[in-house]
């Protein structure tokens, strides 16, 4: 029986994740560590194979817990309804990603837009005393 498989979205996005680590991984070694480029890719290569293999099945997150940079704010402001692949594909990040910046930057704006009620409090809350 001939099984044709189907590349999934997901599947898409897993093999450009991991050949794009290994590639900057490789461009890396290269760079800072003065690697010829044969080794740089085979060590790139190997690298992303032991991170799938090693990591399958579990979900990754990378913080970038940093001020707004002029980046976020271009994305905030692109973003619209449908277009995070486009935006993800312009910026070299994941469409997860493009959506965390939003919600970041949004949260910052309302954050600046509409201050806290308590900021400037000295109130301990997990005693009950003010």
């Amino acid at each position: 029986m001939n099984v044709d498989l189907v590349e999934t979205t997901l599947d898409a996005r897993r093999n450009e994740l991991f050949a794009d680590m290994a590639e900057q991984a490789a461009r890396h070694l290269i760079e800072k560590h003065a690697f010829d480029q044969e080794m740089a890719v085979d060590v790139g290569n190997d690298l992303a194979e032991f991170v799938f293999s090693h990591w399958n099945g579990q979900s990754i997150y990378i913080s970038s817990a940093h001020k707004l940079s002029k980046r976020d704010l271009e994305i905030y402001h692109r973003m619209g309804r449908g277009n995070a692949d486009e935006i993800a594909k312009d910026y070299g990040i994941s469409f997860v990603r493009v959506y965390q910046i939003y919600r970041r930057v949004l949260a910052a704006a309302r954050a600046k837009a509409q201050p806290s009620l308590f900021d400037g409090t000295e109130s301990d809350l997990s005693t009950g005393d003010n």
